[in-house]
């Protein structure tokens, strides 16, 4: 197996013969989506970087690497020693380029980058006289030993009893009027449009497809391998044509309205410019955010099969412990176990964050074979979530390993991350409101001890597709999407002492209108319950304490009935 060391200078001989300076790469793939399949990986085989957001430029002389919060701390333990790191809400990597690169060529694959992004470089980069160069031959491909396959398996049509609606009542939503041609690049937004499945990704239920939607026409770009027997019974009015064809058919596209949105690539975007481009937001993405009835409904039931898997886990964890060291990676794969246990389930929607002591400060913390034991008075931290038909969860919780008592700095702090969820879980807020006018009732608990979080408080959630899905959010970052009913979004504020201890309470909570009049509010679909040995109950009003008897009562009530006794004895301690 080659080195990190061996293929980057294997990368830099190349760059030098080819007589280029720097090469920009990302996380992404052709695709955009957060996660990328194992064949894609092109950053993460190159560096060693495992998350899901990050930028490298490297030459050889010297390398720089950008990435998130989330992330900082997991690329100081990933990346070669080599790497300069830079948190992008301190560093913009466009300035970044402009102000630090002079006169340089730069190689970059134009279609693993946004439109945006790309214009953004290519504007600044004029002040600088540094020059894009486009890799059209995939360099990274070209030293990538042994890169592994891609899968073939066949996708399948989603029951509309899961979907709620048919394909064409979706199309007519978002299908032109006039002779505009729509190019959905998204493969999230045709799996949702078309009500299909897929298997392309391990943790989102998604085939790798593409959509080009004109007045009388539908062309779906795909796979053939990958398209089940009864497709075309079910879709006769789609032309169905092979992905490597998509670039030829949009240059085909001449002198016509065409209608993008900003995540398309900028490889895509370069070849439709010569046409009237009309940029838009996709029109799927807003659509699907707003759970129809049927999906609601699912997504209840869901939560109920999750809730079991967990109080299951949880229980065995804290009986097992009694006499046997357990590992985190050992818990994460119990838990999976736990999970699969329900018929319903399809996968996980992310990898289990199984994460004590210092890895929990570790937001995207990934445990290995190799990994620490669970010991008493420490913190565990459990971020999981599941892929079933009809709906997708995310929840986390942290709990005090042992029975002794924890120390007060930590249930102080718990319960200020405690108390931050439990008012955005009650508040209600007037229709129009944004997802960022919201994020500090989660904080402001924690602000007024000096603490804070270095991520968003929350991110839209899928149907039984992307566990991180927009346009909805609720973060410290702008954003001028309303929170309206039907979106599902996470609640999820916490706390993180570096190499020491992390803290994190997460549920997903569903938009729904109020009583009051042009009001809203969330309903706590997440169904398990907090860890009390950790709440300083003193800190809490009398309204905070009557709001966590009274979602401990639902769980109660919810799940009992699925319950063995030795289970349901173990909730009723708990609550």
């Amino acid at each position: 197996m080659q080195s990190t060391n061996n293929k980057l200078n294997d990368l830099n001989f190349c760059l030098r013969k080819k007589k280029i300076d720097y090469l920009l790469i990302s996380t992404s793939d052709e695709f955009l989506n957060e996660y990328v399949p194992d064949f894609n990986m092109r950053l993460k085989w190159l560096t060693n970087f495992s998350g899901s957001n990050g930028y490298a430029l490297i030459s050889g002389k010297e390398n720089f690497f950008f990435t998130d919060g989330r992330y900082t701390l997991q690329a100081k333990k990933e990346l070669h020693k080599s790497f300069e790191i830079f948190d992008l809400k301190e560093v913009n990597i466009i300035d970044f380029l402009r102000e630090k690169l002079m006169k340089k060529k730069i190689l970059v694959d134009t279609r693993c980058l946004t439109k945006d992004f790309v214009l953004q470089v290519l504007n600044t980069l004029k002040y600088s006289k540094n020059k894009i160069i486009h890799d059209k031959n995939g360099l990274v491909d070209s030293l990538w030993i042994n890169r592994p396959k891609e899968k073939n398996r066949k996708f399948f049509i989603l029951n509309k009893k899961y979907a709620g609606e048919s394909f064409q009542e979706k199309l007519k939503k978002i299908k032109p009027k006039d002779n505009t041609v729509l190019v959905i690049s998204a493969p999230e937004s045709v799996c949702w449009l078309l009500n299909i499945r897929g298997y392309d990704l391990d943790n989102t239920p998604l085939v790798f497809s593409r959509l080009i939607i004109s007045k009388n026409k539908v062309e779906i770009f795909i796979n053939k391998q990958k398209i089940p027997d009864d497709f075309s019974k079910h879709y006769s009015n789609i032309n169905i044509i092979d992905m490597d064809h998509f670039a030829a058919r949009l240059k085909k596209i001449k002198n016509k309205k065409v209608q993008i949105d900003n995540q398309i690539s900028y490889f895509y975007y370069k070849i439709l410019s010569e046409n009237e481009l009309f940029i838009k937001d996709d029109p799927c993405k807003i659509l699907k955010s707003k759970k129809n009835n049927i999906e609601v409904k699912c997504s209840r039931k869901v939560h109920i099969f999750d809730s079991i898997s967990l109080i299951k886990f949880f229980h065995w964890l804290e009986k097992v412990r009694e006499n046997k060291d357990i590992s985190e990676f050992e818990a994460s794969q119990k838990l999976e176990n736990f999970k699969k246990e329900c018929k319903e389930f399809f996968s996980l929607s992310f990898p289990i964050i199984s994460a004590t002591g210092p890895n929990a400060s570790v937001i995207h913390y990934k445990p290995k074979k190799k990994s620490l034991i669970l010991k008493d008075d420490d913190l565990f931290l459990c971020d999981s979530g599941g892929q079933y038909f009809g709906g997708t969860t995310d929840i986390t919780r942290t709990i005090h390993l042992g029975k002794g008592k924890p120390k007060l700095s930590l249930k102080n702090i718990y319960t200020r991350v405690l108390i931050g969820h439990i008012n955005l879980s009650t508040i209600k807020f007037p229709a129009g409101t944004k997802g960022f006018q919201l994020d500090s009732i989660a904080r402001v608990n924690l602000w007024n001890a000096g603490l804070d979080y270095n991520h968003g408080t929350g991110h839209g959630v899928g149907s039984f597709l992307g566990v991180h899905e927009g346009p909805q959010s609720i973060s410290k970052n702008s954003n001028n999407v309303a929170l309206e009913p039907g979106m599902i979004i996470s609640n999820e504020p916490g706390f993180y002492k570096d190499k020491n201890f992390g803290i994190r309470i997460e549920n997903l909570v569903l938009v729904k209108k109020s009583s009051l009049k042009n009001f809203y509010e969330f309903e706590t679909l997440s169904l398990f319950p907090y860890e009390k040995k950790l709440i300083d109950f003193k800190l809490l009003s009398n309204s905070q304490k009557k709001w966590i008897y009274s979602y401990h009562k639902k769980i109660y009530k919810k799940v009992s009935p699925y319950l063995s006794k030795q289970d349901l004895k173990w909730l009723k301690n708990k609550i």
